[in-house]
């Protein structure tokens, strides 16, 4: 319902331990977007509204919320948001839902049955990045070097150049980079990691 290459839709999602942070984004295809979110995130995800940008558009919303906005797409949910949520949800009869999520013992993550089905529409393998790789790209962000990386998480210099190498590959490049863009692109990484 929600995929179409001329229109253009805002967004409201959050993720179940997020609190009162949600994300406000604007996508032609929000399950395929959705689907992005829930290969890089270990949680549920909470949609809390999707209408036409036509109707209240993503920088109309970054621009009122200004007060409220923690990055460029994150806001805290405040009173007046939620209000603006629930009245563009009354006008486009649009009902949140929530997309659970499962995780596998080796922490690489799997998706329920209905991202199942999106997967087919993405052009782009999803990122599986491990929970240490995440925590091995974190430290590589704030400028921690090999040596460092490995007394910080108590594993070998091989094995942090190792986890530094896998997020390489999975991320389709050999520049370090460009692999930590597409960390914070796919929301693996958050500015919030980096403090």
């Amino acid at each position: 319902m929600y995929d179409s290459e001329e229109t253009t839709y805002l967004y409201v999602v959050s993720w179940k331990t997020s609190g009162d942070v949600v994300k406000v984004g604007r996508s032609n295809n929000p399950s395929r977007r959705f689907n992005d979110f829930l290969t890089a995130h270990h949680e549920e995800l909470n949609v809390h509204c999707i209408c036409d940008e036509l109707i209240m558009s993503e920088a109309n919303v970054h621009q009122r919320f200004r007060s409220a906005q923690i990055t460029l797409e994150h806001h805290h949910y405040t009173k007046d948001l939620k209000d603006l949520v629930e009245m563009l949800n009354m006008s486009t009869k649009f009902k949140p839902y929530t997309i659970p999520r499962t995780q596998s013992q080796t922490g690489i993550i799997e998706t329920c049955p209905l991202v199942d089905q999106l997967k087919a529409t993405i052009a782009i393998p999803p990122l599986r990045i491990s929970p240490m790789e995440k925590e091995v790209a974190i430290l590589q962000a704030i400028g921690a070097t090999v040596a460092e990386s490995a007394a910080v998480l108590d594993l070998t210099e091989s094995c942090i150049k190792s986890h530094r190498a896998g997020v390489l590959q999975k991320c389709f490049t050999p520049n370090n980079s460009s692999a930590l863009v597409k960390l914070f692109a796919h929301d693996i990484i958050s500015t919030r990691d980096l403090k």
